[in-house]
């Protein structure tokens, strides 16, 4: 397969225990379909809390959207489908391009580690703001219940309805 940024030719490494294809040249990654899951979830499991904490001493920068260049790529793998760009995680700011088409993505040079990043970053909130949101998460969701059980409840009268309507005429 080529890069779809330079169209150097991509090498297999692997990555957390899992193979990902890697440009020689502009070191971005090729993931096929559910790998960067499979990477998320591996990740989750080797690192304990102290090793957790401790990343919090390192510091990357995250390159918003502005700075990035909005080329169009075409998927390493299918070759003639173009790749849509997606904000990883939606506020993230980290573009990733994935493919319709087989479900692959292209992330671009040191992606992967800004995205382990960022995972390791909302665990170590995750108490917090479990604490702080869920109370009104609870209600949110508490109000959805009712809403549908209100929407059931007029959608099975309606059929009722109709029933009775067709017995009686």
């Amino acid at each position: 397969m080529r890069c779809p940024r330079c169209r150097s030719s991509l090498r297999v490494v692997e990555h957390d225990g899992i193979q990902v294809e890697v440009c020689s040249d502009c070191r971005g990654e090729w993931l096929h379909a559910e790998e960067l899951e499979k990477i998320i979830e591996h990740h989750d499991h080797i690192f304990s809390a102290r090793d957790l904490a401790a990343l919090d001493t390192i510091k990357h920068p995250v390159v918003p959207v502005e700075d990035q260049d909005h080329d169009v790529l075409s998927c390493p793998h299918c070759e003639t489908i173009e790749m849509e760009r997606f904000n990883y995680a939606d506020a993230s700011d980290l573009q990733l391009h994935k493919c319709s088409e087989c479900g692959g993505i292209w992330a671009d040079k040191d992606q992967l580690e800004k995205i382990e990043e960022l995972l390791d970053g909302w665990k170590a909130c995750l108490a917090e703001d479990t604490t702080t949101f869920g109370p009104i998460l609870k209600k949110i969701a508490s109000e959805e219940r009712k809403e549908l059980d209100r929407d059931v409840s007029i959608s099975r009268l309606g059929m009722v309805n109709t029933i009775l309507r067709r017995l009686l005429d």
